[in-house]
């Protein structure tokens, strides 16, 4: 196991009992290019002054990175793509946060200790952010276009999604996809919601297991995922058959209308079929865009030919 490095940074030196700044202190460095190699042999870790790295500057990087808050979901970054990550903040008690410094001590990720105070400001948290103490500065996750929907040729489950414009529905739906391993997820450009640091949260890891792409047009991106052999499906409270009725041992494409009003006119054109989910009453006719979707996902892992593991 690697020994923990982390550096402990606060905003402000404190002052001496003579009212004089009490010297720096001198913090452990613990990535790659802070290093210094001789005779072949790697030294330990080198040391900076806290000062060199004001608060608020933590989470800049020229290479653009977005932040990822919260437990879980910086941990499924460390799963699926340590490489991108570029520093790992934390607050808080070191002892919660240990199976994340070990983590990146393993890959020489810089880590940063610091006050609260400190890292609310360093992610620009407001009280409702479930942060629980720690953001990983992260190069962007890399979203395909509809131009790149030639690399699903070889999926069994997509999901498109028609305006889905809340982001607590998009976050569990990409968790939801993920959970039962669908290939890939479609959201709009426009008029939707988009995987923000929000929506990467609420989704819990899930939006690190799951290719998604941005597409600016709905019915085109039906029409080819038709051409590769896709059976495409609306899911629809009007729908005459429901996906039990189906056969699901084929590549599959399931389409998720907007809260509300659902699948657009023009939507449904494009689609193979309609298929609802049985159940209902007078009143509640349909559920929720991000619970319909779980269902539709568990019946494809039920019924269908894909990875029941």
């Amino acid at each position: 196991m690697a020994k923990k490095t982390i550096k402990k940074h606060s905003a402000k030196p404190k002052a001496n009992r003579k009212g004089r700044p009490a010297p720096r202190k001198q913090v452990a460095r613990s990535g790659d290019a802070d290093r210094r190699r001789t005779d072949g042999r790697r030294k330990g870790p080198q040391s900076e002054t806290v000062a060199s790295k004001p608060v608020n500057r933590l989470t800049q990087s020229e290479s653009g990175a977005e932040i990822i808050y919260g437990k879980h979901s910086v941990k499924a970054v460390f799963l699926k793509r340590p490489q991108d990550i570029e520093k790992l903040i934390i607050a808080g008690k070191e002892d919660y946060h240990s199976d994340l410094i070990d983590l990146a001590n393993n890959r020489n990720i810089d880590t940063y200790l610091l006050a609260w105070p400190d890292f609310i400001a360093e992610g620009g948290f407001s009280e409702d952010d479930k942060h629980q103490g720690v953001l990983a500065v992260v190069k962007p996750r890399e979203i395909f276009l509809e131009s790149e929907l030639h690399q699903l040729a070889n999926a069994r489950c997509v999901l498109v999604l028609d305006q889905v414009s809340n982001p607590q529905n998009l976050a569990t739906i990409i968790r939801s996809a993920a959970f039962f391993h669908a290939d890939a997820l479609l959201y709009m450009k426009n008029r939707a919601a988009t995987p923000t640091a929000e929506v990467v949260r609420f989704a819990v890891g899930g939006a690190e297991m799951i290719d998604m792409y941005q597409i600016t047009n709905v019915s085109r991106s039906l029409e080819m995922l038709k051409d590769m052999g896709f059976t495409v499906l609306g899911l629809d409270e009007r729908g005459e058959r429901t996906l039990a009725q189906h056969d699901l041992n084929h590549p599959t494409a399931f389409v998720v209308g907007a809260e509300g009003e659902g699948l657009r006119n023009k939507t449904r054109q494009y689609c193979s079929d309609l298929v609802r989910i049985p159940g209902g009453l007078r009143g509640v006719e349909s559920l929720n865009a991000a619970v319909a979707t779980t269902i539709a996902l568990y019946e494809f892992a039920r019924l269908g030919a894909g990875d029941k593991n």
